[in-house]
């Protein structure tokens, strides 16, 4: 409901998850409460994705992708309240959950990755990609069991038409 409407009330969750408002107001008092809940619960998904991945690998940033795009709805939520950085508890969380993953990309840089860009940077745009999956699955138009290698070879490929010639 929150996904379709960010400004949905307490009342309109309630009706839609099919319990009553006092029911959901006992257990989030808040709109905000609500919302942190959420948040949490989708950076404990994504937690549990980037734990799940073996980061000492060659193939681990494949393996994070694999884990993380079956997540879109879950996890969707955190970017559509970009309020949520507001919140300390939230934004240190994500800054820790993020480092293994700059980490991997630092260790490939120079080997698998560029390594003249930074490794944060890289890591955003990786972000993006598993994010246009999500997007792409949620409107039609990208069959779920696509959106892995569509990401991954965006990614260590880019769009550019390898027979294009410079125009600088």
């Amino acid at each position: 409901m929150l996904l379709k409407d960010p400004t949905a009330s307490l009342g309109d969750v309630a009706k839609a998850a099919g319990v009553g408002r006092t029911t959901l107001h006992k257990r989030f008092p808040t709109r905000a409460d609500l919302i942190h809940a959420l948040a949490t619960e989708a950076l404990d998904l994504v937690d549990e994705a980037i734990s799940g991945v073996d980061l000492d690998t060659d193939d681990a940033i494949e393996q994070l992708v694999e884990k993380l795009v079956p997540l879109g709805p879950r996890v969707e939520f955190l970017l559509r309240f970009p309020n949520l950085q507001d919140d300390e508890r939230l934004s240190v969380r994500l800054t820790t959950m993020d480092q293994p993953v700059i980490d991997l990309i630092s260790r490939l840089q120079g080997t698998r990755l560029r390594a003249d860009l930074p490794a944060w940077w890289i890591a955003q745009i990786l972000y993006a990609g598993v994010y246009s999956a999500w997007e792409g699955i949620a409107a039609g138009r990208l069959a779920p069991l696509d959106a892995p290698r569509l990401v991954l070879t965006t990614f260590y490929l880019g769009v550019r038409d390898a027979g294009a010639t410079d125009r600088q």
